[in-house]
């Protein structure tokens, strides 16, 4: 399958026309955002290795708060349907759109374990070249690092943090997408997190290790999903190594994916994620602020510049750290709740995916609760279809399948 032949498809699949039908053609400059020709384009990136959104030509167009591409599709849609052309839903029981909520657990809380706090500690040791390196790395650290330690526990507890989401996301009745991070076997960053599955913690009020934190938010009915290490969105095999270790403590298979830090190269990443065989990924946004990356909420197979992979992008929109950290929007809730309105309005609007992250260690800021509350308070009385990562790809799958048989005689 060619690039031409790749975007005909996922256009076909997008608005629901069978195997074999013709789609529109996506506009060229609608394509080449959708594919991230940009970033193939040039190596600059932030002092992060990431693609941020200053770089990007949707924000620089003023367009980086619109699904073009979602746009687009619904005015193709409505002119299908109003030949007689009978399209697949997007969405299961006709919902207008659906929600996606995540998060990624960087920490389980807002205080660290004795072991927790020495790992960041060598971690920021190890980030120099050569023992002046190192030291340099330390001493540059030491601030934060000392100002850490004021939160060592001997077993941090969850729950203002982690276990309050589980209960908020029980009373509203939704599932959602936990992303937890392993130890890394390989190269190691001081941007990286620092937990452990054997650390202590207390988590409903009994003291437990972190492993069993992970299988209980599995038990509730969350899709558990990998976050990926720093380096592993460029290090052979990381990935997949990291993977592995998920699985052997779930004694389950693991599909989704989002990278820490949002460090994610488009001409590695995606094949990386694809060999380790995951199935969905959720990082395609920005670290500083909202919008659609990609021009577009829905999910899409990504392309590896020469081929389709086997994975799915969940397009990242909302993030808690973007919208209320100085330094990136550094909104407050009112701003932050009026943003989110407009988003949503636009998205339902399209019938496309409101997706909403949320680091469960945010959560202790009155804000970041308050602002969850009414995101999902508001997606769900539009009508939202609220899903996990895994269950949006599972659903997308099953849409395509349909659409590939042969009409009933």
């Amino acid at each position: 399958m060619n690039r031409d032949a790749h975007l005909q498809d996922v256009v076909r699949l997008w608005l629901g026309l069978p195997e074999g039908a013709e789609a529109p053609a996506l506009p060229a400059h609608l394509a080449a955002l959708l594919l991230r020709d940009e970033e193939r384009a040039t190596p600059h990136r932030d002092p992060w290795g990431c693609w941020e959104f200053p770089f990007s030509d949707n924000h620089h167009r003023g367009a980086l708060l619109v699904p073009e591409i979602d746009i687009w599709l619904a005015v193709k849609r409505a002119g299908l349907t109003a030949a007689g052309a009978a399209l697949e839903p997007l969405w299961p029981e006709g919902r207008p759109f659906a929600l996606a909520v995540s998060h990624d657990v960087d920490d389980f809380g807002t205080q660290v374990t004795p072991r927790q706090w020495a790992r960041q500690a060598l971690l920021r040791l190890g980030a120099g070249q050569g023992a002046k390196g190192r030291l340099k790395a330390l001493a540059e650290g030491l601030p934060a690092t000392l100002w850490q330690a004021r939160t060592v526990r001997s077993a941090p507890d969850l729950g203002a943090t982690l276990e309050k989401l589980l209960d908020i996301e029980a009373e509203f009745g939704i599932a959602a997408s936990y992303f937890f991070t392993v130890w890394p076997p390989g190269r190691r960053s001081p941007y990286d997190c620092v937990p452990a599955f054997d650390d202590p913690c207390v988590f409903r009020g009994r003291r437990t290790a972190i492993a069993a934190v992970i299988r209980a938010v599995a038990a509730s009915g969350h899709d558990v999903g990998l976050h990926g290490s720093y380096w592993s969105a460029i290090d052979d095999g990381a990935l997949a190594a990291e993977k592995r270790a998920l699985e052997r403590l779930l004694g389950a298979a693991v599909v989704s994916t989002r990278q820490h830090w949002l460090h994610w190269r488009v001409d590695r990443t995606p094949r990386l994620q694809d060999a380790a065989g995951f199935k969905v990924d959720g990082t395609l946004g920005f670290n500083g602020t909202a919008g659609f990356r990609a021009g577009t909420s829905l999910p899409f197979p990504l392309w590896d510049g020469d081929r389709r992979l086997d994975l799915l992008a969940v397009p990242l929109a909302l993030m808690d750290t973007a919208l209320f950290r100085p330094g990136a929007m550094g909104l407050d809730l009112e701003l932050a709740r009026r943003l989110v309105e407009r988003l949503v309005e636009k998205v339902a609007a399209a019938g496309g995916l409101v997706s909403l992250l949320v680091h469960p260690s945010h959560l202790a800021d009155p804000k970041v609760e308050a602002l969850l509350r009414w995101t999902l308070g508001h997606c769900l009385t539009r009508g939202a279809w609220p899903a996990s990562h895994a269950a949006i790809a599972a659903h997308w799958r099953g849409r395509a399948r349909r659409l590939s048989r042969p009409p009933s005689p």
